[in-house]
């Protein structure tokens, strides 16, 4: 068993992720993140729009880790002294 000291810290995360991380477990990533995004929808079916369908979130939205579980918005994921940037 390792102690607390020799663990491995995570990385930073440095492209959508910036500044995020778990606020129980401190991993940071990978997350599950309600997002909006667009499609081009028929009545059967839908699809990613020609442009590729770029994907947002907000601070208001949910956000869970899959590390430990805990879930909450993601401003509450955000580290102390990080800003949102926009993703």
């Amino acid at each position: 068993m390792k102690d607390t000291e020799d663990e491995e810290k995570p990385e930073p995360n440095t492209n959508c992720l910036a500044g995020m991380a778990c606020p129980k477990c401190k991993v940071t990533e990978p997350f599950n993140i309600v997002v909006t995004t667009m499609v081009t929808a028929w009545d059967d079916r839908t699809e990613p729009p020609g442009h590729g369908g770029d994907q947002k979130w907000m601070d208001e939205s949910y956000c869970e880790c899959l590390e430990c579980g805990v879930g909450a918005t993601v401003a509450d994921f955000y580290t102390k002294n990080q800003t949102k940037k926009a993703k």
